[in-house]
């Protein structure tokens, strides 16, 4: 289905070039979906900014994250958009 949307895109756009957008679709959503993978990368990123006045990372839950479920820690923070509070 998506290598014919593929497909389609080109046939309507034939300047452009999309069937690759679907087959890396194809190819990584599943990984990206997989929530265990999510954590692990959290995890990552707090030993990479361990020690960092100015970052937090939040802790995972590992007896409660699975495939389609990450439950981490609440932490109370400024949305980076909020550049003055900051």
């Amino acid at each position: 289905m998506t290598e014919l949307a593929g497909i389609l895109c080109e046939l309507v756009f034939p300047n452009f070039r999309y069937k690759w957008v679907f087959e890396e679709t194809i190819e990584k959503l599943p990984l990206e979906m997989d929530f265990r993978l999510e954590a692990k990368n959290c995890k990552r990123c707090g030993e990479i900014f361990d020690g960092h006045p100015r970052i937090k990372v939040p802790k995972v839950y590992d007896e409660f994250t699975r495939e389609r479920i990450l439950v981490m820690e609440f932490m109370s923070g400024v949305n980076v958009t909020k550049l003055n509070e900051m």
